[in-house]
């Protein structure tokens, strides 16, 4: 089954379906395989977020975990929006003979991460997903950006460069 590494998991192309597996603990698999600074930049993050935020809040000020909330989901719904609008889906799983052709884009190391973008035809409409890939920082992120070309080619999929 041909398959690559994805941010958050893996991503299958068989059986006539590309199919994306995808969860927050597969993201933290992806940063502990890819080595030891990753993994303990991602940690001491999380880690040092919450210790802040427990220490304000034990305070009694509980503005800096409020601000917090609301900005996350702010960012969260105009992410959502502006995606919809632009005709991103999150769908799980495409049909390869629905694939019109996949855009490779290798991204800047420290600002934005390789992805391709999968264009499908559902119903009438043409509708995009994105596939986002390990960061380049990562031990392995070129060579999964590779390893996802030639599994997109081989399963007879147009790739693009952006």
């Amino acid at each position: 089954m041909p398959s690559f590494r994805t941010k958050r998991g893996r991503c299958h192309v068989d059986g006539g379906t590309l199919r994306l597996e995808s969860s927050l603990r597969g993201q933290f698999r992806r940063y502990r395989e890819g080595g030891t600074v990753p993994a303990l930049l991602m940690g001491g993050g999380v880690v040092g977020t919450v210790v802040v935020l427990l220490t304000q809040v034990l305070a009694g000020d509980w503005r800096p975990l409020l601000f917090g909330v609301v900005a996350f989901a702010l960012l969260w719904v105009v992410g959502r929006v502006s995606n919809w609008v632009r005709g991103f889906t999150d769908d799980d799983e495409i049909p390869l003979d629905a694939i019109v052709h996949v855009t490779a884009v290798r991204g800047t190391t420290g600002l934005t991460r390789p992805r391709f973008v999968v264009t499908y035809e559902r119903g009438d409409t043409t509708k995009r997903r994105y596939v986002t890939m390990p960061s380049l920082w990562l031990s392995y992120g070129d060579e999964a950006f590779v390893r996802a070309k030639e599994t997109f080619r081989s399963a007879g999929i147009d790739v693009r460069a952006d």
